[in-house]
């Protein structure tokens, strides 16, 4: 496939997923906002139990744990965490927008 195109299918996607995040921030109920930062920290967590296995897989011993794997998997989380920032940050933003759009609504009913 040609890189730019791959580039162009990857911004599209991303960019539809923060299109769902917004529709699903600005729903009624508070929790449909959070599905997808979920999803993306059990992938996360999915990331780093997958690697450990893949370790036992190819050795055949556990892995010995260290600071250094200990730090390893900590930047793998924190790696796999960055769009669940974004997510969250999208979720918040829109449900301030809400919050203060119902507050308008509830003075102008207050002033009638």
């Amino acid at each position: 496939m040609f890189f730019p195109f791959r580039i162009l299918i990857l911004l599209l996607l991303v960019a539809a997923v923060l299109a769902l995040q917004v529709w699903l921030s600005r729903r009624k109920a508070w929790w449909p906002g959070l599905v997808l930062p979920a999803l993306e920290i059990a992938y996360s967590v999915f990331a780093i139990i997958s690697a450990i296995a893949g370790y036992y897989q190819a050795y055949g011993r556990a892995v010995p744990v260290t600071a250094s794997l200990i730090g390893d998997a900590f930047l793998v989380f924190l790696q796999c965490n960055i769009f669940t920032v974004v997510l969250l940050a999208v979720y918040f933003i829109c449900r301030h927008s809400e919050k203060r759009k119902k507050q308008l609504d509830k003075m102008n009913i207050q002033d009638l």
